[in-house]
């Protein structure tokens, strides 16, 4: 089968793309405005295709995609220089819808993120996560959108974020916001989620909740990683301290990049981010999430 991985040098994208390669047989077309940012071990180089294409361009997308049979959509534009990140994700999923009805794929897997439609003050991060899969089903039968929270392990920005905070910091000040409830997931198990996606019994488009099962608050996140890394901090909520602050204090203790995406996710910190229905364990009853403390590094 040809699997196309669109955003396949992003921290997803490249964990994928070597794990469908190791637990597969399955042919890669890695799509990606930077592909000499995707390193293949060279036992699976005549497995894998590696395709420069940017997917605000109809003409460049439509010509990576021909012939393929599923498609991983794994793009954001969040550490983008640009700061309207929302108007260029949704152009984005609407250049790339139209190049993937044209070419014919069946299926389509996403992945998204956990959040409440109905909640009238969704983040701009987590809207335009939920309006893309919105626009991929426009263009395709079957998407399956896999909505996740924060993702523990190594290259993920949210997680790494927690990891310089703890790591160069002894006293923490966080919005009170920061006691909002979230359901972390380990990367191993995001991966297994999406390689299980490409054989899914099913002829329809799903939108599918996927957590580790633990349920925590961003301030009890980051006092587990202290823990395990066996360093005593101070944890203090403030009902006065502003996104702009938090982003300043962002700007302290890790770099611009990760700062700027952090920026971009502190409002979404104030939805609830948990699963809420057994979709997950319905559909994939062989998957059992590891708890959070066993995805650290």
């Amino acid at each position: 089968m040809k699997i196309a991985i669109i955003g396949a040098s992003g921290f997803i994208g490249t964990n994928l793309t070597k794990y469908l390669l190791d637990n597969t047989s399955h042919d890669i077309f890695a799509i990606s405005r930077n592909v000499e940012n995707i390193i293949i071990d060279k036992k699976f180089i005549n497995r894998v295709k590696k395709i420069k294409a940017n997917t605000l361009n109809y003409e460049e997308m439509k010509e990576s995609l021909a012939g393929i049979d599923i498609a991983f959509y794994l793009v954001h534009s969040m550490a983008d220089k640009d700061d309207d990140f929302y108007e260029k994700e949704i152009q984005s999923a609407n250049t790339t819808g139209k190049a993937l009805e044209l070419s014919n794929i069946k299926r389509v897997i996403y992945l998204s993120g956990l959040g409440d439609d109905n909640c009238k003050n969704l983040s701009k991060h987590l809207k335009s996560r939920h309006k893309t899969g919105e626009i991929l089903r426009k263009y395709i039968s079957e998407v399956i959108e896999l909505r996740a929270s924060i993702v523990i392990g190594e290259g993920s920005i949210s997680f790494e974020i927690i990891r310089d905070i703890v790591n160069k910091s002894r006293i923490i000040i966080l919005p009170s916001w920061a006691n909002t409830k979230t359901e972390p997931i380990g990367l191993n198990d995001i991966l297994s989620y999406l390689k299980e996606s490409i054989c899914l019994e099913t002829n329809k488009s799903e939108i599918i909740e996927i957590g580790g099962g633990e349920i925590v608050s961003y301030v009890e996140l980051i006092k587990k990683y202290a823990k395990w890394k066996n360093k005593k901090i101070f944890v203090y909520s403030s009902y006065t301290l502003s996104l702009k602050i938090a982003g300043l204090f962002l700007n302290l203790f890790t770099s611009n990049k990760k700062a700027k995406v952090g920026k971009n996710m502190l409002s979404s910190f104030r939805n609830e981010m948990i699963t809420t229905n057994k979709k997950a364990k319905e559909l994939f009853p062989y998957i059992t999430p590891q708890n959070i403390e066993s995805n650290f590094i």
